[in-house]
């Protein structure tokens, strides 16, 4: 274990250049046709749509003004257990800040989280009090963006310890509190699971934005049935993905690896499908939700790493830990936070249901936003976990 080392983001004109190029010799092929009026997403990546994001790539996006962006907070590498982990660390205003660790998901990145690190971190420069302020964490998953690469699959269990011994033995914080949506909400639920306060961790309370970790309850009530059937037939509808990560990644990774394009479409995708799309006058763009700015910059955080690969690897790893259950009769005992918010597939249950498994004692349900929340709402996300925050302070 090593101690921090400053880190900043650097990449070569001339590995820039060659994902430009490649973009450009893309060789468009076939897209089935769409009636008026029809989803042209409904086959995966529409293709008129990534043509017009890759015009915008090569003749207009600014990979330098977006590195210098991804430069703005301090950055830092650690090695812990021979893995390089990278970390944003923003030491927050106030006399005793609290600690937040957050935790991105697959297809995200860092990114998603820094349009909230400043009112999280010093809330006295958006209206709020000083002394609401936190320590901001946020890490890069292993083997993704500007993480090391792990030799073979890790899961979200192993990067629970992983983080537990980064808070406390890297950073010196004794105790912390941990955020996350999609792999995030699997983490940070294995660390209020497995490294909490209550069971000698550092992980005194957890505030989730999707239903990742969860007790093997069988559903009771009939509002718990008719959840428990709509995510079985939104898993059998959404799921593919899912497999083939969980199964087969390496497959996949030699055709991604080396199209630009292809990476692109696999990741746009899910952003259109998991975004709450929705515009003001109830029409579906995935661009109510990400500017394209946005999207090309977190695809390109995979291609400048060479990261699409060992990323698709956790879910393989996943599947080796043994899943997202805890033991049968357990529970995460940690006070914990929910955010559900309606464009979110992988819903949560029924409060009824959620609390077999979570020491549930902050529950927001919101109108708009979907699974990249903190990317997608900003300030209403920062707003959700400051209030559960000052109810952990007391």
């Amino acid at each position: 274990m090593t101690s921090p080392t400053p880190f900043k983001v650097d990449i070569p004109p001339s590995m820039i250049d060659g994902i430009l190029a490649k973009v450009r010799q893309y060789e468009w092929h076939e897209m089935p046709e769409i009636d008026d009026g029809g989803d042209r997403w409904a086959y995966g990546a529409d293709m008129a749509y990534m043509k017009e994001l890759c015009e915008h790539w090569t003749h207009k996006y600014d990979w330098r003004a977006w590195e210098t962006k991804l430069n703005a907070f301090p950055q830092f590498i650690a090695e812990i257990d021979g893995l390089q982990i990278h970390f944003l660390h923003v030491k927050g205003s106030g006399t005793n800040p609290e600690t937040l660790l957050m935790t991105h998901g697959w297809p995200g990145s860092v990114l998603e989280f820094y349009d909230v690190i400043e009112p999280l971190a010093h809330p006295e420069r958006f209206g709020g009090k000083a002394d609401d302020g936190v320590n901001i964490v946020v890490p890069s998953l292993p083997g993704y963006g500007f993480s090391g690469k792990p030799k073979k699959p890790v899961g979200p269990k192993y990067t629970a310890a992983l983080w537990d011994k980064l808070m406390r033995d890297v950073l010196g914080y004794e105790s912390y509190i941990a955020q996350g949506g999609d792999w995030g909400s699997v983490v940070t639920g294995w660390l209020g699971y497995e490294h909490g306060a209550n069971k000698g961790g550092g992980c005194k309370a957890i505030h989730l934005n999707m239903y990742g970790v969860r007790a093997p309850a069988m559903p009771e009530t009939d509002e718990e049935k008719k959840w428990a059937e709509g995510m079985a037939f939104m898993v059998e509808m959404e799921g593919a993905y899912l497999r083939l990560q969980m199964t087969k990644p390496q497959s996949l990774s030699y055709a991604m690896m080396d199209s630009p394009v292809g990476a692109a479409a696999w990741i746009v995708e899910k952003f259109n499908t998991w975004g709450d799309t929705r515009g003001p006058d109830g029409s579906s763009h995935i661009e109510h939700a990400f500017s394209k700015d946005t999207l090309i910059t977190n695809i390109m955080i995979y291609l400048v790493t060479r990261t699409f690969n060992t990323a698709t690897w956790f879910y393989r790893g996943m599947f080796e830990e043994g899943g997202t259950n805890m033991a049968p009769g357990t529970q995460v005992e940690v006070p914990t936070g929910v955010a559900a918010f309606p464009g979110e597939l992988f819903t949560f249950p029924p409060r009824s249901m959620a609390e077999k498994g979570y020491n549930i004692i902050h529950w927001s349900d919101f109108d708009k936003g979907g699974h990249f929340a903190a990317l997608e709402t900003g300030h209403v996300f920062a707003e959700d976990v400051q209030g559960f925050i000052k109810k952990i302070r007391g």
